[in-house]
């Protein structure tokens, strides 16, 4: 589908860009529209989103839940490799889900269960993938979806192309890219953000900021106050947002995806969240946190705010 060009999008630029200095990231601002306890507390920034669509998103996140905990169990049973769990993450996903169209591409990570069930990978497929299957990448039914990713960063390359040459081809698509908080620190990650700016390629980049890169926590990751900050090297909107808040994050991606769409370039966002489970199954997180921390962080919990 082509791209419908816009001589003048200044209006969906300046509303864009009202939201991204409100929640300006040198200031460590985080866009939030929900409370822990799942009141809302900015009416004004609730994405338009149908009660079906909410309802249908809500469930997904179970249902993405629920398989990641299996998945878990499967390989405590020795029926499955190393998995990576998603406990915690559900709204990051559950978001892109929301608003990810048929024609736009998803580069995912490795910890993106609910957006691969979303673009039309089977939970059958995703099940082979880790148990060795050699033709686990390839989702039969999925649409414009690249295959998981597990070298760190290595995807965001194929990401700024993409969007290379959706703009190239003037076409109407945005390229949604996902990295977690340690991918940042790769040259990958600085590269793509690059190419993507300086060429105007409609990316979003999404980092999930889970607070640690296996034990590596975010405070030893940067010396930034925070991953959108960084948005200001390369010459693009950027903005830290609850990635534990469905709304927010619909919100953001919304905003984000008109913009980049229109012709105006990539956007950086960094929803901030926290990994509730192990790195992979092969790691032990009381190594390196506290159950302290555990349970203040549960409190932030997708499923049960939303």
């Amino acid at each position: 589908m082509k791209r419908t060009v816009i001589n003048d999008h200044s209006v969906k630029t300046m509303n864009l860009l009202k939201l991204f200095s409100e929640y300006n990231p040198l200031d460590d601002k985080m866009f939030q529209v929900m409370d822990n306890e799942g009141r809302v507390q900015e009416p004004k920034y609730l994405p338009e989103i149908s009660s079906e669509r909410l309802i249908k998103a809500y469930k997904d996140m179970l249902f993405a839940r629920t398989a990641d905990l299996m998945a878990v169990s499967y390989q405590r049973q020795g029926r499955m490799y190393t998995y990576p769990p998603n406990f915690g993450q559900e709204a990051i996903s559950g978001g892109l889900a929301v608003v990810m169209r048929d024609e736009d591409w998803f580069v995912p990570a490795f910890r993106e269960l609910g957006a691969w069930l979303a673009k039309g990978a089977t939970l059958k497929e995703v099940f082979l993938y880790f148990v060795g299957y050699e033709d686990g990448t390839v989702f039969k039914n999925a649409k414009n979806i690249l295959p998981i990713s597990v070298p760190i960063a290595s995807q965001l390359q194929h990401a700024a192309g993409l969007g290379y040459s959706i703009r190239y081809k003037n076409e109407d698509s945005v390229v949604y890219a996902v990295v977690g908080d340690g991918g940042t620190s790769e040259g990958d990650f600085s590269e793509a953000v690059n190419f993507a700016s300086v060429w105007k390629a409609p990316v979003v980049f999404v980092v999930q900021n889970n607070q640690y890169a296996i034990s590596v926590p975010f405070k030893m990751q940067t010396s930034s106050v925070n991953v959108a900050v960084k948005s200001y090297a390369y010459g693009i909107p950027g903005i830290k947002v609850d990635g534990n808040d469905l709304f927010a994050m619909v919100k953001v991606l919304n905003e984000a995806s008109e913009y980049a769409r229109a012709g105006n370039g990539p956007v950086l966002v960094e929803a901030f969240t926290y990994r509730r489970g192990s790195h992979t199954t092969s790691d032990d997180p009381t190594k390196y946190r506290t159950k302290d921390e555990e349970e203040m962080m549960a409190a932030t919990d997708p499923i049960d705010r939303l």
